[in-house]
């Protein structure tokens, strides 16, 4: 047991009982519930969902991650956490539904949760020989106040919308005004290689935290008006604005998902070398307006067929560092001039445009579906090559970087296809009922259009990945309990290294496995109990030669988690 573990198990009971017991309290207070009479012109339901979680890590840091000059920017996550206990975790989630017969109503939802791990003193055991921290905040052993508040406690609106339906002729249109999400396609696991990557952004840190789960399952919802139009029995059109720009929630620096120091929310400096670090300056964020969507649906005999095109701005960001000339002998007789990094800065990429198209068809037990798009404007994986050099002269001499015109990262086009499967199992001398869930994705770098001499040398101009979850399930095992064994892997072959960069694909030649239990008890009570192995070749996010190494950045993170829920 780590001394994080060790110090924090008497602490933390009383705090994480109390929170429980209150949150129950709300939970049966609050319980589902028609708010009228059957016979009323409006229903209202208020679902109240608890939940305990915790998770435990396995293996000791591997020196290859937390040590040499590649790890000084990306071993914060890693260093923080000893064997044993990474998360101890209550969440609430709390759902108001009102509805009339007439098809009008609103949804309002908020969740809400605490960690005691992020909370207190993390396990970080501060750097020999006087080398530097990443953080400036905070000292060495704590998290910063970025990290603390998103992963340690908060509380943030989910949905919030109105919603109503009418007639257009004779056809039927259907509208959602206010904060919600919107998923188009055919994607499962890899909705960052497909239209839903561009129509939504992820919560990826809890994604990382469940590799079992489907990336739907963690869509960040954002204001935007959304609508429907029947045409008929087999055609249907659809049509999005979105009025406010939201980045995927990547880990957040230090966190026990997290792989880089530097990206992300938390982080505060990039490190150089002893003694020499570049400050983070402000984010260049996109615009609030330019997101919108096109589809459309046709039922052609026993074929879904679905037709998008979509503008949007990057969900993950590129990192920029700006040069300047700076003296490195302050005090001595002559100065040393020399250029080198003077602070850098994150942004996401402005007016990606994407056409595509999916089909979906069913044969017997299994639903195979494809879809295929491409993109234009799209950023490109740069990593460390993304270089502002508009301070080495006079102000207005050499244009600064944007997140549009003038990027000091590679922009091109680049073609998706996601494949995918879901198949109900026939009953076998090992199961009842089993259900496949799989995904394979491929993508491919058309061209670059800007800014190419910062392109990541070491990516590959195609890249592919699979994954898939297989449960069986086994119902009334014991009187009451339902049983599932989920077992997922991830995976991506040798020589396969995204230009998306390597945060939406599992690391080459290697990826991560899981095997757990889902346990369903009287129809209420719902837990979860996982193991969770990395494997590949360790190795941190960048060489030294400030490229992506696409190797497996969590190698020494394996894990087991366990969660309890019931909705009221």
């Amino acid at each position: 047991m780590s001394k994080q573990t060790k110090r924090a198990v008497p602490q933390m009971l009383p705090r994480a009982v109390a929170l429980a017991a209150a949150m129950v309290a709300m939970g049966q207070a609050a319980y589902a519930q028609d708010a009228n009479e059957a016979d009323s012109d409006v229903k209202v339901t208020w679902t109240n969902t608890f939940k305990y979680g915790a998770a435990f890590r396995l293996d000791d840091q591997a020196p290859a991650l937390v040590s040499g000059p590649t790890a000084a920017n990306a071993d914060d996550g890693d260093r923080n956490f000893g064997k044993g206990l990474i998360s101890n975790r209550i969440d609430l989630l709390s759902e108001l539904d009102v509805v009339s017969r007439r098809g009008f109503g609103a949804r309002i939802s908020a969740a809400g949760w605490y960690d005691t791990v992020y909370n207190r003193d993390n396990d970080n055991p501060g750097f020999a020989g006087g080398a530097m921290p990443n953080q400036t905040s905070v000292a060495y052993n704590k998290f910063t106040d970025k990290t603390r508040d998103i992963n340690g406690g908060m509380v943030e609106l989910r949905d919030a919308f109105v919603f109503g339906k009418t007639e257009v002729g004779d056809m039927p249109l259907t509208a959602r005004l206010g904060q919600h999400g919107l998923v188009w396609g055919e994607s499962l696991f890899f909705a960052v290689n497909a239209i839903a990557g561009g129509q939504a952004s992820y919560d990826i840190g809890r994604l990382a935290a469940d590799p079992t789960a489907q990336a739907k399952e963690f869509v960040l919802p954002v204001p935007q008006l959304s609508a429907q139009l029947q045409v008929n029995s087999d055609l249907t059109l659809g049509a999005y604005y979105q009025f406010q720009y939201k980045a995927n929630r990547l880990p957040t620096v230090g966190s026990y998902f997290s792989i880089s120091d530097t990206v992300g929310e938390g982080a505060e400096r990039l490190l150089l070398g002893p003694n020499a670090y570049a400050k983070r300056d402000a984010d260049i964020e996109p615009s609030d307006s330019g997101q919108f969507g096109l589809q459309a649906k046709w039922r052609l005999d026993e074929t879904d067929l679905g037709f998008y095109a979509i503008r949007f701005h990057e969900k993950d960001p590129q990192q920029v560092v700006r040069l300047g000339v700076v003296n490195v002998a302050p005090g001595a007789p002559a100065p040393v001039m020399v250029v080198m990094p003077t602070s850098y800065y994150l942004t996401n990429h402005e007016a990606v445009t994407a056409l595509g198209a999916s089909a979906s068809h069913s044969f017997g037990d299994v639903n195979l579906a494809v879809e295929a798009s491409v993109r234009h404007n799209q950023s490109l994986a740069s990593a460390g090559h993304a270089v502002d050099t508009s301070g080495l002269a006079p102000p207005g001499v050499i244009p600064a970087t944007d997140n549009l015109d003038n990027p000091a990262y590679a922009v091109g086009n680049t073609g998706h296809i996601n494949v995918s499967a879901i198949w109900a199992l026939q009953p076998s001398a090992l199961w009842r009922e089993a259900l496949f869930i799989g995904e394979l994705a491929w993508n491919r770098r058309l061209s670059c259009e800007k800014s190419c001499a910062a392109l990541d040398p070491n990516t590959t101009r195609d890249a592919v990945s699979l994954r898939a979850v297989f449960e069986p399930t086994y119902r009334q095992l014991l009187p009451g309990l339902d049983l599932g064994v989920p077992m997922a892997v991830g995976y991506t072959p040798n020589g396969s290294r995204s230009v998306l960069g390597p945060f939406g694909f599992p690391a080459e030649g290697g990826g991560d496995f899981t095997i757990g239990l889902n346990g369903l008890y009287n129809q209420t009570w719902r837990f979860n109990l996982a193991f969770t192995h990395y494997y590949g070749d360790a190795g941190t996010l960048l060489d030294t030669t400030q490229s992506f190494t696409y190797q497996q950045s969590r190698q020494d993170r394996d894990y087991v988690s366990f969660s309890v829920r019931r909705s009221f």
